[in-house]
C-alpha cells in the first residue's frame, strides 16, 4: 500500500500542484470513508472493548482533573486569594490546555493505533504552544500582560499533562491468553 502511494505521489508530483492536490484529496476522502469501517470491524474482536474501557477511565480521570482545577480556580477568584496569583495562571493553562489537548488526544487515539504516549506528547506540545502563542498575541494587543507568568503557566501545564499521560501509558492492561 505504501509503495502504491509513493508511486502515485511521484507520478502526480511530476504533473504539477493541481494533480498532487487531487491525490491528497482522494487519500483524505478514502481515509474518512474506510477508517470508520475498519474500526467497526475491530469492534467485534474484543480488543477494542478492552481499550474502550481503559480509554473511558482515562477520559474520566482527565475530566476530573479539569473539574478540580476549575473549582480551585473559582474558589481563588471568589475568595480573593491574591497571594497565590501564579497558581491562578497555572490553573488557567491546565484547564484550557487540558480541555483542548485531551479532546484532541482522545480523538486521535480513537482514530489511529499509534503509540499513546507519543501521540499525547506531540498533541500536548502543539496545543500548549498554540495556546501560549494565542495568549501572547492577545497580550500584545491588550497591554498590561504578565508575559513571564503566562509562559511559565503553559510550561507547567505541558509538564503536568505530559506526566499524567506518561503515567497512564505505563499502566498496562493484562494480556489475554493466546488460544
Amino acid at each position: 500500500m505504501t509503495q502504491v502511494f509513493c508511486d502515485c505521489y511521484r507520478e502526480r508530483n511530476s504533473r504539477g500542484l493541481i494533480t498532487l492536490l487531487e491525490l491528497w484529496l482522494r487519500v483524505i476522502l478514502d481515509v474518512i470513508r474506510t477508517a470508520p469501517l475498519e474500526r467497526w470491524e475491530t469492534l467485534g474482536k474484543g480488543e477494542t472493548m478492552r481499550n474502550l474501557k481503559r480509554d473511558a477511565i482515562g477520559l474520566l480521570a482527565c475530566l476530573a482533573i479539569i473539574v478540580v482545577a476549575l473549582l480551585l480556580h473559582r474558589y481563588m477568584v471568589t475568595h480573593g486569594v491574591g497571594s497565590m496569583w501564579p497558581l491562578g495562571y497555572v490553573l488557567d493553562a491546565i484547564v484550557t490546555a487540558g480541555v483542548v489537548g485531551n479532546l484532541v488526544i482522545f480523538v486521535l487515539m480513537m482514530a489511529t493505533r499509534h503509540s499513546t504516549f507519543r501521540t499525547a506528547l506531540w498533541s500536548l506540545l502543539i496545543v500548549n504552544g498554540a495556546l501560549l502563542l494565542l495568549a501572547i498575541l492577545i497580550g500584545i494587543r491588550v497591554g498590561g500582560f504578565n508575559f513571564p507568568a503566562v509562559i511559565m503557566s503553559y510550561v507547567v501545564s505541558f509538564v503536568f499533562w505530559t506526566t499524567i499521560h506518561w503515567i497512564w501509558s505505563q499502566i498496562r492492561t493484562p494480556a489475554e491468553p493466546v488460544v
